[in-house]
């Protein structure tokens, strides 16, 4: 008995070794040991400094290893995270427990889906988007009640939290045209869900966590993994949006849709009798959810760090106040139009990306084949993590990345130039689609906020500390803020 028990373990032992073996001539990587292989690396905070540092330097710029029975490339080299972005055999995604059950267990939604169901949905979503204002006129009109809404919000208090302060105004913008609602600073509910995501986004990482290496964990240990978390999350927000679907059945026309809902309800309709339809009503509450996460999250963070920043470098704040005197006035907000001749302003934005990279990693690829990269070779089904922060830390293209320096965008004429190397929204087929309704909320608050005020560290508060938050995406660490009016 005790020896067939000793042959069952030595066979289990050897087949869980087989499969967590590196193939032959996979990129070089962290040391890998039996069953665990390297996975105790993907649980680092701040993942994307060591691939961009240390392993950039040990490894090279294509990084393999193991985690479990996982194959893992880590992309480090900026030249090479650009060529991954664009080859189309690392466009898929790869199947993760935690991104499986939060869409009822299917790969649903624009953001980790694949194959059609991802072609069609995305473009479905963007092209109704568009239609209810996404990079149109109304769109600068939606962020601009938003931004009048905070500019008296901040005036009711000089001195303020700047944690939270962005988060609802930038999700009503979105919010706005995927369901035709907006909501109150003070909501209850709008509060509870966004605390919950707040804590969900903090939790994590961006290589998956302990979870996302042993799947099984998030079944036996739900609160150790972080899987608890993200399903209680997942679940009130599905259930939010729901009760939103039920709300615009029951008023809706069809011949006058209002919103993406309106438009997805009447797809879901029309499609009714086709059985290869991929319209359904998981798959609009997915799309919600990857909507209201990433586009709040993101678009939020960044303007939290463009205020610490200004607070440390209040001689770079007094550089664009003065632009935006020269461009724009006193007499009226900046508009879309305004950003061509705010070079300077443009330049600051750009160098807040680079240095705060919220999105430091892009979402998990997949290797939809064998393939090569740098000659090396990448299994199928690999799961590929491209290091964006490597583009914007690079010794060798920057010449001093770690400095905060707008200039660096300025040619010898004082004039903006574009650096293709700044890809904060991805590139190629998997670039986020918000892209632009990000760049312009982000654009339109910072420098109204900017017009309005002066904002300088309240008295007697140390200075803030510009290491970020860990998590899935990163964020400023806490700190509070004085806004005084400039006139």
């Amino acid at each position: 008995m005790f020896f067939s028990f000793v042959l069952w373990i030595i066979f289990f032992y050897v087949v869980y070794y087989w499969l967590t073996m590196k193939p032959k001539n996979f990129p070089p990587g962290p040391p890998h040991v039996p069953v665990f292989g390297s996975t105790f690396y993907l649980l680092r905070k701040h993942l994307h400094i060591p691939m961009a540092g240390e392993w950039l330097q040990k490894y090279g710029p294509v990084v393999g290893f193991v985690a479990a029975s996982r194959k893992i490339i880590a992309i480090c080299g900026p030249r090479e995270v650009l060529e991954v972005l664009h080859r189309d055999e690392f466009q898929a995604r790869p199947v993760f427990s935690f991104f499986h059950d939060r869409s009822f267990g299917k790969k649903l939604g624009v953001f980790f889906s694949d194959g059609p169901y991802w072609v069609e949905q995305p473009r479905f979503t963007l092209r109704h988007l568009r239609d209810f204002g996404f990079g149109k006129r109304s769109m600068e009109e939606f962020i601009m009640e938003e931004i009048e809404d905070t500019i008296k919000e901040i005036t009711k208090t000089e001195i303020m939290q700047a944690t939270g302060l962005f988060t609802i105004a930038t999700l009503n913008v979105l919010w706005r045209m995927i369901a035709g609602a907006r909501y109150a600073r003070d909501d209850a509910e709008m509060l509870m869900l966004l605390e919950k995501l707040r804590l969900l986004f903090r939790s994590g990482s961006a290589g998956g966590g302990i979870g996302g290496a042993f799947p099984i964990l998030t079944k036996i240990a739900p609160v150790f993994s972080g899987y608890a978390l993200m399903m209680s999350t997942t679940s009130d927000l599905q259930e939010f949006f729901r009760k939103s679907i039920r709300e615009h059945e029951k008023t809706m026309d069809e011949n006058n849709a209002r919103d993406l809902i309106d438009v997805y309800l009447r797809e879901i309709k029309l499609q009714g009798n086709n059985p290869a339809s991929t319209f359904t009503e998981e798959g609009l509450i997915t799309i919600c959810l990857d909507l209201f996460t990433a586009g709040g999250e993101t678009m939020a963070m960044s303007l939290g760090f463009s205020l610490l920043y200004m607070l440390v470098h209040p001689n770079v704040q007094k550089a664009v106040q003065k632009e935006l005197d020269a461009v724009v006035g006193r007499d009226r907000r900046p508009t879309l139009q305004d950003r061509a001749s705010l070079h300077y302003t443009e330049a600051v934005l750009s160098e807040l990306i680079r240095v705060s990279s919220v999105a430091p990693v892009t979402p998990p690829h997949r290797a939809t084949q064998d393939t090569k990269l740098n000659g090396y070779f990448i299994p199928k089904d690999s799961m590929i993590m491209v290091n964006l922060y490597s583009l914007f830390q690079d010794q060798e293209h920057w010449g001093d990345p770690e400095v905060f320096r707008p200039e660096r965008f300025l040619d010898a004429d004082g004039n903006y130039v574009k650096d293709d190397w700044m890809i904060p929204f991805g590139a190629g087929k998997r670039v986020c689609i918000g892209e632009v309704l990000a760049r312009n909320t982000v654009f339109l608050f910072f420098t109204s906020l900017l017009q309005a005020f002066w904002f300088s560290l309240p008295e007697g508060d140390p200075e803030p500390s510009l290491v970020p938050l860990p998590g899935f995406t990163i964020a400023p660490a806490p700190f509070r803020v004085k806004a005084t009016k400039r006139f």
